[in-house]
């Protein structure tokens, strides 16, 4: 194609009748949406379906009247009555398998009167043909350009650019390369389109009439249109310029326009499980009998299209999970083709793992730990690694937490590496560009609560966790990551600097290879961060366990205290107070959601009198704030983990007081 495309220009000598203006194109030089002229606003009187096929919508006129499918060239032509002498064509068609000698036409330019074919486009199985009338003093006679082979007729959306210039015949297929056809006879620079009609689909007969589906036709006066759609992410389903019913590739229509036509689509509902969403499935829906939805697999991923609205009704009593001691944190955690488990950490010399079994956690294995506080799992490519924050020293005086590794050959997990900590509350791992961390929660060295807690990197050389950064914490209980946009951040839950449990906690970003203090907040015997996401919002809430200062006397209503929950504000770049929630010395926050429902649930521990308090299911209620919804009876409670199964979803919650944990089901209608 020449790269610089001629445009059919009038004379006042060669088109008499239009006055003594000067050089001006016949028609606009945007592109014209030759589709969308012939789609009537009443698509259901007119014969034209829409059928939507792989998730593209398109039309269906084979039941259409070609009159119908026609409009006057000089709707389009309306400063004078030649075609321009350089143009593309820009068709996206779905064509099914044709028999060997039959030809269809996409479009045809017809005079009134004559019933000449002044030109076409038309298509057989091997061949796509573009026809026009050429006329000289000899007489006219109609020349067509034929390209072999298009590979149309396979029953997938394809786009077509036909490009004219200069004698050059071009055709790209779906961005392909180009193919050119140096002809012969080159398109007419005067070919008259007075009292001439379009008509899409057919050539004002029934014979010859398209029975595939096309999306997209659109002529360019003057250009390639080629530059405009290539190179493209959707190559066959590349846009220049549709109609507006058949603009969005799948969801809901706008304004219901698309409801005005019957309404067809290939479709494959597969039942039973969950099944795999990519590109072959696109476009196909997935019922899910358990939860009474449907789903539409949309761009690898199944978006819901009729599910029933899952809300919370009430929580029962599930299962009690009688566990070798008190328990002080749980840890919910897949290991993938093994199942699901759960760690429990218990005040006495063993913990244990469980295995979720027939609808409960039955026991799977114990493993010594000195007075362990919380568990948690992570995964460093394909290695499964559980560690254990020991809260005291060993048999020898030593205080070591423990790294225990997945053995794949004994599914069991095995010691793997001794890390030495001083009271250690928490581990918390993350991954910041590709480099694995783990930070620890050093509470207190004898009686000294300022020290130290360390964050270790993942060495992959020696395939070992090595002290990477130190940072100063007060009674340190908890530790939290999370990341907002390219930033990564950690949170630490300070509770007692020795004094008081008025102690600042501080949130840190990581700049430069470190974390640097980033945010400090007043808190309370802070005991736990958590940090979730509703919609574009972020959060983060704290759990405060006790108001005490040496200096003042301990009263019973020093426990029931607010617990804080902050938003993130981008503009001030600052977390700021979102909502206070009253507790009873909180030790714990957990985030869950039920169908298009957020919850919030708080381990209240004491109450100042008794450790058999009621902790508190909250409900997101938008501008409300969280609003308290569900009590739920419990004992010294510590941790809350939420997970979910085929069978639903669950809370189980730890008691520091008996060594007991339950599971409760949640409930929905």
């Amino acid at each position: 194609m020449s790269a610089l495309l001629r445009l059919c220009f009038v004379l006042p000598l060669v088109a008499p009748g239009h006055g003594t203006q000067g050089w001006e194109p016949c028609t606009d030089l945007r592109p014209l949406d030759i589709l969308a002229e012939v789609v009537p606003s009443d698509g259901a009187t007119s014969g034209i379906r829409i059928v939507q096929v792989h998730g593209a919508r398109g039309l269906q006129l084979s039941a259409a009247a070609p009159r119908t499918m026609s409009f006057p060239a000089s709707r389009i032509f309306s400063r004078c009555d030649l075609f321009p002498e350089e143009f593309s064509i820009v068709v996206t068609l779905r064509v099914p398998s044709l028999p060997p000698k039959r030809n269809e036409y996409l479009l045809t330019v017809v005079a009134e009167e004559s019933d000449l074919l002044l030109l076409g486009l038309r298509f057989s199985p091997a061949q796509l043909h573009f026809l026009f009338l050429r006329e000289d003093t000899a007489g006219a006679w109609q020349t067509r350009v034929s390209f072999r082979s298009p590979a149309l007729v396979d029953s997938r959306w394809h786009t077509l650019v036909l490009a004219v210039s200069a004698g050059v015949f071009s055709l790209t297929t779906d961005c392909g390369l180009p193919v050119d056809i140096m002809a012969d006879v080159p398109f007419p620079a005067r070919l008259s389109v007075k009292g001439a009609r379009f008509f899409v689909g057919s050539r004002r007969r029934a014979k010859g009439l398209f029975t595939g589906l096309v999306r997209q036709l659109v002529l360019l006066p003057g250009s390639d249109a080629t530059p405009r759609l290539c190179p493209s992410r959707n190559a066959p389903l590349a846009v220049l310029s549709i109609p507006r019913v058949l603009q969005a590739l799948t969801g809901k229509p706008e304004d219901n326009e698309v409801l005005k036509y019957p309404y067809e689509t290939n479709i494959r509902v597969t039942l039973g499980p969950q099944p795999p969403c990519t590109e072959v499935e696109d476009a196909q829906f997935w019922f899910d009998a358990s939860r009474k939805g449907l789903y539409l697999c949309v761009g690898n991923e199944w978006v819901s299209v009729l599910a029933a609205k899952e809300r919370l009704d009430y929580v029962e009593e599930h299962q009690n999970l009688f566990t070798n001691s008190e328990t002080l944190g749980v840890e919910v955690f897949r290991i993938p083709q093994v199942g699901l488990f759960v760690a429990t950490a218990n005040r006495k010399a063993t913990s244990a793992v469980y295995k979720w079994t027939e609808e409960k956690f039955v026991s799977y294995q114990n493993i010594p730990t000195h007075q362990a506080q919380a568990w948690r799992h992570f995964t460093i490519g394909k290695k499964i690694f559980l560690a254990v924050a020991n809260f005291e020293p060993d048999e020898k005086g030593q205080e070591f937490s423990v790294i225990y590794k997945w053995s794949h050959r004994k599914l069991k997990f095995t010691p793997y590496q001794s890390i030495a900590t001083h009271s250690a509350r928490d581990w918390e791992a993350f991954e910041v560009d590709g480099e694995h961390f783990l930070a620890v929660a050093n509470h207190r060295e004898g009686d000294n609560h300022n020290i130290n807690s360390v964050i270790y990197k993942w060495n992959p050389a020696t395939r070992l966790f090595e002290a990477n950064q130190t940072i100063a914490t007060s009674g340190a209980y908890d530790w939290e990551f999370f990341s907002v946009g390219p930033y990564s951040f950690l949170v630490v839950a300070n509770t007692f600097n020795g004094t008081s449990t008025k102690v600042h906690s501080h949130l840190y970003i990581r700049l430069l290879g470190s974390f640097q203090l980033f945010q400090s907040f007043p808190t309370f015997g802070a005991a736990d961060w958590e940090v979730f996401q509703i919609g574009e919002r972020i959060f983060l809430a704290v759990a405060n366990s006790h108001s005490y200062d040496v200096e003042m006397q301990v009263q019973n209503d020093s426990y029931v205290i607010n617990s804080v929950i902050y938003e993130l504000n981008v503009t001030a770049q600052a977390f700021v107070k979102f909502q206070d929630i009253l507790t009873c010395s909180a030790l714990d926050w957990e985030f869950f959601s039920v169908g298009e429902d957020y919850f919030l649930v708080v381990a209240n521990s004491f109450d100042g009198r008794t450790f058999s308090v009621n902790s508190i299911i909250y409900r997101w209620q938008g501008y409300e704030g969280f609003v308290a919804v569900h009590s739920l009876p419990t004992v010294g409670c510590r941790d809350w983990e939420a997970f979910s199964t085929t069978a639903g979803a669950y809370l189980i919650y730890s008691s520091a007081k008996e060594p007991l944990s339950r599971v409760l089901r949640l409930r929905t209608r």
